[in-house]
């Protein structure tokens, strides 16, 4: 005589498809617009940063650290500290990156900055006409709750990154921590902590003054 499973019932039959109608659906788009709204809303964003990158052929593995300023629109600098200091700075669409270091700075027409910061700002609105969207799970990261999201170019959409996830924020709606994955599968994961949202920003924090023996190149 074969044992039957206290679930192999006409009860259990009939709870079945009640059950799967209460289950919820992984469906992306409430957190998109989530996104869409919080950027809508952003002015100013202040924050500090955890950048991990990661060679996979090398198997090697780099952290810096450091603080990000953004101000809406156009105005974006990244402030590293370690392991090597310098900065990186975009406004009204040329970057000029610093290497104290070196006493180099390059300077040029900024490109693909706003896949750097995908869902933040005004950036945030069409995501679902640019990328295949899929909602992956829920995950805390730095002690908030936040929903993953998969980003994949669709055709004729290619940008610099094969793939993007963002582990967005339930409560503020924008993202925590993104990790943008290159076409040679190498990938930088990036982690926002401390953030501020719309506070004051000075506007000389997007002015770069440079020694005078330093380098230019372009």
């Amino acid at each position: 005589m074969v044992a039957r499973s206290p679930l192999d019932g006409p009860l259990t039959a009939a709870l079945l498809p009640v059950l799967l109608l209460a289950a919820p659906a992984r469906d992306p788009a409430a957190v998109l617009k989530a996104l869409e709204d919080a950027g809508r809303a952003l002015k100013t964003l202040q924050a500090d940063f955890v950048e991990t990158k990661v060679i996979v052929l090398l198997d090697d593995r780099e952290e810096s650290r450091g603080s990000l300023i953004m101000q809406i629109p156009g105005r974006l600098r990244w402030n590293y500290g370690t392991p090597r200091p310098s900065v990186m700075l975009i406004k009204d669409g040329r970057f000029t990156r610093y290497i104290p270091a070196s006493k180099q700075v390059f300077r040029g027409r900024a490109k693909g900055d706003a896949d750097l910061l995908v869902g933040f700002g005004p950036g945030a609105a069409g995501l679902g006409q640019k990328y295949q969207v899929t909602l992956v799970g829920d995950e805390v990261v730095g002690g908030r709750a936040t929903h993953v999201l998969d980003l994949k170019p669709k055709a004729g959409q290619a940008g610099l990154f094969s793939g993007i996830r963002l582990w967005v924020d339930e409560e503020r709606g924008m993202p925590m921590q993104t990790r943008l994955t290159e076409p040679t599968d190498d990938y930088t994961t990036i982690r926002f902590d401390r953030v501020r949202i719309n506070e004051h920003v000075p506007a000389k924090t997007f002015d770069l003054d440079v020694p005078g023996d330093v380098v230019e190149l372009k």
